[in-house]
């Protein structure tokens, strides 16, 4: 389930329904939901704070929600998902410094929008294989390249983020960002998004790329 429609929204939209995911989009109004035309997903117009929307769009069964609106929707919608029991919930973040801690401490998967786009310039200019996006006293979240010569490479995500007792969300494969799922495994070259406890997530950034 997508919450919000705009540019990244509707190119997330695209790539999880080529890699054979069921979406639903929640669109604020019907000027919203017009730009993910012919996209292949079932669109629901309203407001996403309203459980009872969210209900009849499937969020009881949703494996992953991903958040697309402003700070306060999001954090709103991200609770409504956690009391729901969806597992995976990833939130854009434009204002990291009010929402971010609040979203992390739900347990949603929080992504700034300024260091995505850091991480993408550092992509394209070729900056050290690994890149600390975030840090507290707590939690950490390290972008990773896998080199060659990693030896988790042939080893499924999921297996390795539990040895490492760290989350490992996503996996960008080319032009691909793949969510991560029993089966997948590391190949040379991925992009890894490690988050987690500090301590756990500084061994494994160490030792897999």
């Amino acid at each position: 389930m997508l919450v919000g429609v705009n540019d990244i929204s509707v190119m997330v939209a695209r790539l999880l329904v080529s890699n054979g995911y069921d979406v639903k989009i929640i669109a604020r109004n019907e000027d919203e939901a017009g730009l993910s035309k012919g996209v292949p997903a079932y669109v629901y117009v309203g407001d996403p704070r309203d459980e009872a929307l969210l209900k009849k769009a499937g969020i009881d069964e949703s494996e992953v929600v991903m958040l697309f609106m402003d700070d306060e929707t999001n954090l709103n919608v991200a609770r409504i998902a956690k009391s729901r029991g969806v597992p995976t919930i990833i939130s854009l973040v434009s204002d990291k410094e009010r929402y971010l801690d609040s979203l992390i401490e739900l347990g949603v998967y929080a992504i700034p929008i300024v260091d995505a786009v850091l991480s993408k310039i550092a992509h394209y200019l070729r900056l050290p294989f690994k890149q600390m996006l975030y840090s507290d006293d707590k939690v950490q979240a390290y972008y990773v390249v896998i080199s060659s010569e990693s030896p988790y490479i042939n080893q499924e995500v999921m297996d390795v983020a539990r040895r490492c007792s760290v989350a490992i969300p996503l996996v960008i494969r080319g032009d691909d960002v793949i969510i991560s799922h029993e089966g997948l495994k590391i190949e040379a070259g991925d992009k890894l998004l490690i988050v987690g406890a500090s301590d756990s997530v500084v061994k494994c950034v160490e030792k897999i790329y």
